[in-house]
């Protein structure tokens, strides 16, 4: 009989200490009951790993294109994010683009600043489960530092997205104040004047743009009966077509409208639309 009582007070002493330490390694406790000699019970801690929290969702951006501004100002490059945010969850994501950061090669961060050259701007929205939202996004550099990573840090939701994975820029933007006009010609009384038809006054190299030229010619009594324009050129701009084309013949008080449709170059420019006119 005492055999079996040592035995019993043995048995608990065991499961109290494994219970104490149980409770020192933490995490969620269950309480179990066991039936020792049908009349003594005997509580047992158990210790069970609490399990994470569902994902509330995955946050995607990307960039699409990168536009540099490098004639606007002088002593600072803009560079002109084309991003997609997206999101997928059982909740929202508020996006911000006040939450961007630009890292250059080296090292600085700079937050988003406002260009006049962007076209599509993007702010905040409120992104549901599937949908996505495009839109422009700039910086302003230093002349001389280039973009390096892209960060976005929303410290209130603990999000975080950083991408290294930069594009080089695919455009350069130009400003074009107005458009000017030149005539060549050796007689008088010749008059010439362009305008641009295209909104705004920055554009991106590669688009096309539309002016039109408006050519007069009023004669003199020294000057013939009529002048023939051979020639219409354009400084830095590609001409893409142009209606009528060249030789166009002008008789006194003649008027002719010209349709010029003018690619934007490669390398930014800044200034005004130089046209001349030869005859």
């Amino acid at each position: 009989m005492r055999t079996a009582i040592l035995m019993v007070a043995m048995l608990i002493l065991g499961l109290i200490i494994g219970g104490v330490v149980g409770a020192v390694g933490g995490g969620e406790t269950r309480i179990s009951t066991v039936e020792v000699v049908r009349t003594q019970l005997v509580t047992i801690t158990q210790t069970v790993t609490p399990t994470p929290p569902p994902a509330e969702g995955t946050y995607l951006l990307k960039i699409l294109e990168v536009v540099v501004d490098k004639v606007f100002d002088k002593d600072h490059d803009y560079y002109i994010f084309m991003l997609e945010a997206s999101y997928k969850g059982r909740r929202s994501w508020s996006f911000n683009s006040l939450y961007l950061t630009l890292v250059s090669d080296k090292g600085y961060k700079y937050s988003t600043t406002f260009s006049l050259a962007i076209r599509q701007p993007l702010g905040v929205i409120e992104l549901k489960d599937g949908e996505a939202a495009k839109g422009q996004v700039s910086f302003k550099l230093p002349k001389g530092e280039k973009p390096s990573k892209l960060v976005y840090e929303d410290k209130l939701r603990d999000i975080k997205i950083e991408i290294t994975d930069i594009p080089l820029p695919s455009r350069q933007v130009s400003w074009i104040s107005f458009a000017e006009t030149k005539v060549q010609s050796e007689y008088s009384f010749i008059w010439a004047s362009a305008s641009i038809k295209t909104p705004g006054n920055a554009f991106y190299s590669g688009e096309v743009i539309e002016v039109e030229l408006r050519i007069k010619y009023s004669r003199r009594i020294d000057n013939p009966s009529s002048i023939t324009v051979t020639s219409i050129t354009v400084d830095r701009f590609e001409i893409v077509s142009i209606d009528p084309r060249p030789p166009i013949t002008l008789k006194d008080g003649d008027e002719a409208t010209v349709k010029l449709m003018l690619k934007v170059p490669e390398e930014g420019y800044r200034g005004n639309l130089k046209i001349t006119v030869r005859t």
